[in-house]
């Protein structure tokens, strides 16, 4: 049967072998922890947003407010991202996170056999660092998601063993407040992390009801809080913004599902459901404890397991590596605090088929590598402390050459008033000198809710809208270029007139005298069916489109769970051509333009004055389709509305002196 490690008296420890392990750990975390050596810019999508965030912060804008995203105001910590203006921000917060790491990695470790600790220790650079950029997010999303758990696994041997540290000393609220004070940093590094972090936070209070401690209980559920409070002040935002970026976080997290699923190996999932399963049926089966601790170990690994889970497979690309070395942290720390481990060997070893055959997929870690990553790890780690100390404007001069870089690649002109660029590249425009006036979720792919379009649109309608525009369509996913941002379109169709294109971008300037409101003109509203071949009107001008489709219970329960059946949207052209495009429902019903079809930036350029160009490009009908068939996922009936964006009036005609 399973148990737990209790701190075993008699059991000798080598001093030498003790101060070791602390030691190497220390070193490891920091490592992991604390960039050193971070990243300089780039002008590729997941580098733009990164150090768009960066930029905001460094410009005084507040997150929340001024920018709505998946990342907080500590997010360099997370992207490793360098700029001048947070990279205080970035290493401090960085080394607060590692030493708390380190002081739960070492209570842990008291009573526990070096065996399974010396394994989690290696496994940590061995499998969360990599040298391919992308790849070194996603494992990213691992190193967090194990901060949780660690302290839930810390917790639960304080509660059932009244040790490391001692729960009935008088300092026992302090020690608890130290170690769940890092609880509050998390989720301003990454909003994602929030529901993982809560969910820990009132299980451990739970736990420590459940043994009389109801000061531990009230000091573990507002330490957090208090913690938050401070960082947020510390990171230079106001105390009233924080409630907006904790509230602002529900429509980025609650749509991802539904906007950026896509498919990937099925049976990467079957495996790691069955690995994740066989870890569960251990704590509920074999563990030899009381039913409240029993419960409590369950939903902890419950929980992290599922937010791995989404993490990993719902964006089923490199995504997965976070679900294959989430799930192998998870299972070596379970082997790490229990006894009885010719009973949990199996499941690790499952977890580390399932991670291997995940691997294999989008990496193909071959054990020269892995001796890498971990050589990679220290030496990076120690090429920045020697670059910091040796060459103290070294990481300025580094990041003044990478934005000489982007500045040449984009050869943006310096426009007057401030710029905003759609879709993305925030990179590119930051470089080039212009003032960036951002719109609140700044790259549009992300804008996937019609809270989160409405808000964008509202940015272009209010006084902080932007003096330009630089232009380029680019969808992910195979989406209609249109839905992307697609409420703002006619906003900006009446407000801003083009002044030219260059190196494929098409830049928009805003008019002197612009119409205050966005004309439409009704044309239908109508109930159809998934699957019917839907006419649209016959017109001269642009046709927005607002449709509603709606999932079904089990929908409903399919993006919470797992992620929705995706949609497709038919196109049927005036000249004879059918089109196929993925359809976000968010983004439909927050409204795009559905006729013209546009597909490039000289395309949507012809919108504002030369839309006979677009003739061909017209749309005379639609079909909306589940793609796979899976018709029970969303209500067989949706609901369209199609207007016409009227022209904007034509300004008055000059008066001759």
């Amino acid at each position: 049967m399973l148990a737990w490690k209790r701190p075993r008296q008699h059991l000798h420890r080598h001093p030498l072998a003790t101060l070791t392990l602390g030691l190497v750990s220390l070193i490891t975390v920091i490592a992991l922890f604390v960039p050193l050596s971070p990243d300089m810019p780039l002008s590729y999508l997941d580098d733009s947003w990164a150090f768009g965030i960066n930029q905001a912060i460094h410009q005084g804008l507040w997150m929340g407010k001024d920018i709505v995203f998946t990342y907080g105001p500590y997010a360099s910590i997370f992207t490793k991202s360098y700029h001048p203006s947070t990279d205080l921000m970035m290493v401090s917060g960085g080394a607060y996170l590692a030493l708390s790491y380190w002081l739960m990695f070492v209570l842990l470790m008291k009573g526990a056999r070096y065996l399974w600790g010396s394994v989690f220790l290696l496994s940590l650079p061995t499998l969360l660092f990599s040298a391919n950029h992308l790849t070194s997010l996603f494992l990213r999303d691992t190193l967090l998601f194990s901060f949780p758990l660690l302290l839930g696994l810390l917790t639960f041997k304080m509660a059932i063993t009244g040790q490391a540290p001692p729960i009935k000393s008088k300092l026992a609220p302090f020690h608890m407040a130290l170690l769940f004070a890092p609880l509050g940093l998390l989720p301003l590094i990454k909003g994602s992390i929030m529901m993982l972090c809560c969910a820990v936070i009132v299980l451990c209070a739970v736990l420590f009801m459940a043994h009389k401690e109801k000061l531990l209980a009230a000091t573990c559920l507002a330490t957090p809080m208090l913690s938050m409070f401070l960082f947020w002040i510390a990171s230079g935002h106001p105390a009233n913004v924080l409630a907006d970026y904790l509230i602002g976080m529900a429509p980025v997290v609650s749509g991802y599902s539904g906007a950026m699923s896509i498919e990937g190996d099925s049976d990467e999932v079957t495996l790691y459901l069955l690995a994740a399963s066989a870890l569960l049926l251990i704590i509920a089966i074999k563990m030899e404890a009381a039913p409240v601790a029993k419960l409590f170990l369950f939903c902890l690994y419950f929980m992290f397991l599922f937010i791995a889970f989404k993490a990993g497979f719902v964006r089923h690309d490199g995504h997965a590596l976070i679900s294959g070395t989430s799930l192998l942290i998870a299972a070596i720390l379970l082997a790490l605090v229990a006894s009885g481990q010719h009973t949990i060997l199996p499941s690790v070893l499952l977890a580390l088929f399932t991670w291997c055959y995940i691997d294999s997929s989008h990496l193909n870690t071959s054990t020269g590598r892995l001796l890498q990553n971990t050589a990679s790890t220290y030496s990076s780690m120690w090429y920045g402390i020697n670059n910091r100390l040796g060459t103290p404007n070294g990481l300025r001069l580094e990041f003044d050459r990478a934005i000489d870089t982007l500045q040449k690649q984009a050869s943006f002109p310096v426009l007057q008033g401030t710029t905003d660029i759609y879709s993305y590249n925030q990179a590119l425009l930051v470089a080039s000198g212009n003032t960036w006036s951002p719109r609140p979720i700044f790259q549009s792919y992300a804008a996937y809710t019609p809270v989160l379009a409405e808000k964008n649109r509202n940015h272009l309608l209010g006084t902080q809208a932007p003096d330009n525009i630089i232009f380029k369509v680019e969808p992910i996913d195979g989406r209609m270029a249109s839905m992307e941002d697609g409420a703002s379109w006619p906003v900006m169709m009446a407000h801003y007139q083009p002044t030219h294109m260059q190196n494929g971008f098409l830049f928009l300037q805003k008019k002197a005298n612009i119409a205050k409101v966005v004309n439409f003109l009704a044309l239908t509203k109508e109930k159809h069916k998934l699957g019917e071949r839907v006419g649209l009107p016959d017109s001269e001008q642009a046709l927005f489109a607002k449709i509603e489709v709606l999932p079904t219970f089990l929908g409903q329960m399919a993006r919470i769970l797992y992620k929705p059946s995706p949609l497709q949207i038919s196109l049927e052209l005036d000249n004879g051509q059918v089109k196929q495009f993925r359809l976000i429902a968010g983004m439909a019903e927050a409204g795009f333009v559905i006729s013209p079809l546009i597909e490039n930036t000289a395309g949507f350029g012809a919108l504002f004055t030369q839309q006979s160009l677009l003739e061909s490009e017209k749309v005379k009908a639609m079909t909306i389709t589940a793609l796979g068939g899976n018709v029970e996922f969303w209500q067989s009936q949706y609901t369209l509305a199609i207007s016409q964006i009227q022209p904007p009036p034509l300004p008055p005609p000059e008066k001759r002196p």
